[in-house]
């Protein structure tokens, strides 16, 4: 079986609640191919030459994927733009930036490939019967990039204070994902490190390379040189190292309820999962916070299950904080526990890609913050990350 062979395999629509009125706001849709979220808006800043306070998302979409979601730029061109690998179209003005809040759902049509027929089969079954079946609504790998080779979550360095750690792990750690050129620019700091002006010789211009800049006269700067990394980056680093801890909170309660199900490794951790009879669910908790110490007044047993999951990497629960830069905090919001897809339709065909073959075409829709990949996991015995 396999997944994401093209990016138009799988494709990922977003549908909000706000409509284009007027404002100072001017909105557009943003579709992309093969590049993620963060990446195309930076596109978008550099061409306009647009300050990152003034460009808001309501999400983060997939990378390797067709994905159509909207964005907002305060004051910004009442025009169209094309790059490669994206397109924005101007809808019109509104009266405030997009959010997370606004988002509705996401729409997915995902194709799954290179079937024999009793696979095909299975997966058209399984479908079918997953009208009773709830899955754990995990976190899934995307969500984990920023883990490297370490092992290490920058969050943890940085709620720590170690700012030299969280700037190493943040520009230097080996990742998995890296392409060529990303993974000999990190080598060079991994071989330098603390030597800068070698490193400001050897490094191409980049946003790596200004941080060293900044530590060539300021040797052990550390602190101020972990500010100048890109915000958005270092919101993605709490937000990893947040659904970690999550992740860990669910996994014990979904032991709790049921002990017969397989084991899935995402992120750092080693989770139970499975399809699971919604009825097993309803007595359950519906929903987890994410740890924070900006949430008050926490049932017992949901501390219980903070404790254990923030212990694992050393750590209280008061020390989850952020001190410096106060520009990116971890958030207060809850997680759905259980996730189950809504107008899920399966279509069995022969591939075009592969002869002799079946593919099976998914479309579904999730509610915000869900990952269409749990749904394929829970549906095949596929990890989709192994494609992507």
């Amino acid at each position: 079986m396999k997944l994401k062979c093209q990016p138009e395999d799988f494709v990922v629509t977003e549908r909000l609640s706000v409509t284009p009125t007027s404002g100072p706001f001017a909105m557009y849709r943003l579709r992309k191919t093969n590049i993620g979220t963060v990446e195309a808006i930076q596109h978008v800043r550099r061409t306009w030459n647009l300050s990152a306070n003034h460009v808001a998302h309501a999400g983060l979409k997939d990378r390797h994927a067709v994905t159509c979601q909207t964005i907002t730029i305060r004051n910004g061109p009442q025009s169209d733009f094309s790059a490669e690998r994206l397109d924005l179209d101007y809808l019109g003005q509104t009266t405030e930036p997009v959010a997370a809040r606004h988002i509705e759902c996401n729409e997915f049509q995902i194709v799954v490939r290179d079937l024999s027929d009793a696979a095909a089969a299975e997966i058209m079954e399984h479908a079918a019967a997953s009208r009773s079946v709830v899955f754990p609504n995990y976190f899934d790998q995307q969500r984990f990039g920023s883990l490297g080779h370490s092992g290490e979550f920058v969050a943890v360095s940085w709620c720590r204070r170690d700012y030299e750690r969280a700037t190493w792990l943040a520009l230097a750690d080996a990742n998995p994902h890296d392409r060529s050129a990303e993974k000999a620019q990190k080598a060079i700091l991994r071989d330098n490190w603390g030597h800068w002006d070698v490193c400001k010789e050897r490094l191409e211009r980049s946003h790596r390379r200004s941080i060293v800049t900044y530590l060539v006269d300021h040797p052990t700067g550390f602190r101020k040189a972990f500010a100048l990394i890109n915000p958005d980056l270092r919101g993605l680093y709490l937000s990893a190292f947040q659904s970690a801890v999550w992740n860990r909170m669910l996994g014990q309660l979904v032991t709790n309820t049921d002990t017969n199900l397989s084991v899935i490794r995402i992120g750092d951790a080693d989770l139970p999962f499975g399809g699971m009879d919604s009825a097993d669910t309803d007595q359950q908790m519906e929903s987890l916070p994410l740890v924070s110490v900006r949430n008050r007044n926490v049932p017992a047993v949901v501390e219980d299950l903070a404790t254990d999951a923030i212990n694992y990497y050393g750590m209280t629960r008061r020390e989850m904080k952020v001190s410096f830069p106060r520009d990116r905090f971890f958030s207060k919001a809850n997680r759905s526990c259980w996730l189950k897809p809504d107008c899920l339709n399966a279509d069995a065909n022969d591939d075009d890609l592969y002869d002799g073959k079946k593919k099976v075409t998914l479309s579904f829709e999730l509610p915000p913050g869900s990952y269409a990949t749990m749904v394929i996991k829970g549906l095949t015995d596929i990890d989709p990350e192994l494609n992507s």
